[in-house]
């Protein structure tokens, strides 16, 4: 089986799937237009596309270069794999491509790109108070979330989640059936460093993609609030090379995670696997389906300072919980087993494709 991955390498998770398929013993590539910062790039073909409307020349011509190299890749896959709702160049040529091809097709949806402000505000308080105050978040709305799907389902893609979180905003009568995963992580890329218990200035660590949806300004006021009676250090991660936001979290005793949307990003899952306790809100709708052995701390907007004040006085409950962050991890989002998953999913799109290829004849 040979298996593309496309076209953007959101938090690492097109590079790990990759990885994960290849030690599955799948044939696998990675083809992403440009790169993301903290991304992480192994197994990944990276091509870049400037912008066609500040460099229109360069970019038309570059432009031409990657649909090449994407009709080469989607020729020689079995399975293609898209990632996000993302299409580097107009009018979805790629799309279109993998629908002529007739090969089996799925996208991967990872957040923004299908999430409705309509649906996420009624789950989280915090979300519904972000659309209203950053509107560019939202786009249009609930028609927005739903053309997404629409225009993948019309090229003939299966849909992909990787996180309950995601599931409210999945269309029924677009995608009947979605298929659901996990975020994943190459565990052998993450040696735990728990927290040591004899530190009296432990390290608090925060690391947003964009500081509005991660509820960075209330991380920021409970570090201050916190500075008046406690001792110890903050580091705000953002724009670092993925090495260096590696080693930071590696080296916290607290990582802090996501406190608007309700639910925990792959920052977290990585943190848990460096054994470090990580405290993220998450709503009481999608609290109750995680598992027993669910080891985040939950903290709200109001409640944050107290629950690190919690955690910066108590040594022992700190290495405890990172203990259990990375037996979490282990058991829930190795990507060694996730692939076997994604394995199983590959063969079902393959096994639909050839029975339709049957039906119409030759």
């Amino acid at each position: 089986m040979k298996v593309l991955q496309l076209p953007v390498n959101i938090s690492s998770q097109a590079s790990v799937t990759v990885r994960a398929l290849r030690d599955a013993g799948v044939e696998a590539r990675g083809l992403v237009c440009g790169n993301l910062p903290l991304a992480d790039l192994a197994g990944m073909e990276v091509y870049a596309v400037p912008s066609l409307r500040k460099h229109p020349l360069k970019g038309i011509v570059r432009a031409a270069g990657w649909m090449r190299r994407v009709r080469e890749a989607m020729g020689w896959a079995d399975v293609i794999h898209w990632h996000s709702d993302w299409s580097p160049i107009p009018w979805d040529l790629e799309l279109r491509r993998a629908a002529k091809l007739g090969k089996p097709r799925i996208a991967e949806f990872w957040g923004t790109d299908i999430r409705i402000p309509e649906i996420a505000g009624v789950h989280s308080p915090y979300l519904a108070r972000m659309f209203v105050e950053n509107p560019r978040f939202f786009r249009s709305g609930r028609r927005s979330g739903r053309r997404t799907q629409e225009r993948f389902a019309r090229h003939g893609f299966s849909c992909l989640i990787p996180c309950m979180e995601l599931r409210p905003y999945i269309q029924p009568d677009v995608f009947p059936a979605p298929y659901f995963t996990s975020q994943r992580l190459v565990l052998s890329d993450f040696e735990p460093h728990y927290p040591d218990p004899g530190n009296d200035r432990p390290l608090l660590v925060h690391m947003p993609s964009h500081t509005v949806v991660k509820g960075t300004p209330v991380v920021l006021a409970a570090v201050e609030k916190l500075r008046a009676t406690h001792q110890f250090d903050f580091r705000l991660v953002h724009g670092l090379p993925h090495s260096e936001a590696m080693d930071l979290v590696r080296r916290c005793d607290v990582f802090l995670d996501q406190f608007v949307i309700g639910d925990f990003g792959l920052a977290a899952l990585e943190a848990m696997a460096f054994g470090k306790p990580t405290v993220c809100y998450i709503r009481p709708s999608l609290a109750a389906v995680y598992p027993p052995d669910f080891p985040m701390v939950n903290a709200s907007q109001e409640n944050l300072a107290d629950v690190l004040k919690g955690l910066l006085e108590d040594a022992q409950r700190r290495r405890n919980l990172g203990r259990e962050g990375r037996a979490y991890v282990e058991t829930h989002h190795d990507a060694r087993k996730i692939a076997r998953q994604l394995v199983g999913i590959y063969e079902e799109l393959l096994a639909k494709s050839r029975t339709e290829q049957g039906r119409a004849g030759p």
